[in-house]
């Protein structure tokens, strides 16, 4: 094959992964988060007060460096996930990119996140308990294994906090950085 015909077919393809079929067999472009409805399914409707573009700035308490991001929540696919996109500001580099949705045959809260240092983890949750959610997972990255946790507090419509934090064994939990966060 040559590369022309290799760019070529390059090029289709990611023009038929960028468009969908409706029922009707009309193509249309596919969905970005930021333009999927603003409605999400029942089982993850509990998550709809951090649907929206939230503005950041926080600390990490261990060095008292400053850190400021921004972070997207918005419906997709079909409103069974809420993507979010967690973009710190430079000079701080991390990207994320996170599914939240409920697994069904284990009952919970799952949440899927990647990042742009080629991470991938796993989180689970019972849900909302009042104002607070808290995501947990074990990072395999360390040796031993560390537990990790997202734990959210939803202080009004518009203003949550969110801290990430480690456990090494049966240490307390260390806070790594925290997030003041406002629409």
């Amino acid at each position: 094959m040559s590369i022309r015909a290799l760019l070529l077919s390059c090029c289709f393809g990611l023009v038929a992964l960028s468009v969908r079929h409706d029922a009707s067999g009309v193509v249309t472009p596919q969905q970005s988060a930021a333009d999927s409805p603003g409605q999400l399914q029942k089982q993850i409707e509990p998550f709809s007060p951090f649907t929206g573009k939230w503005s950041c700035d926080g600390i990490f308490p261990k060095s008292g460096k400053h850190i400021a991001s921004q972070i997207v929540f918005a419906p997709d696919l079909e409103g069974a996930w809420l993507t979010v996109r967690h973009d710190d500001m430079p000079p701080d580099r991390f990207h994320a990119l996170e599914l939240w949705g409920f697994d069904s045959a284990a009952k919970n809260f799952v949440a899927f996140i990647y990042d742009n240092f080629g991470g991938v983890r796993k989180f689970t949750s019972v849900g909302l308990s009042g104002d607070q959610l808290i995501w947990k997972g074990e990072s395999t990255r360390a040796d031993p294994p560390t537990t990790e946790r997202f734990v959210f507090k939803l202080k009004n419509a518009s203003q949550f906090v969110v801290n990430y934090e480690v456990q090494r064994g049966s240490a307390d939990w260390t806070i790594g950085d925290t997030l003041t966060c406002k629409k």
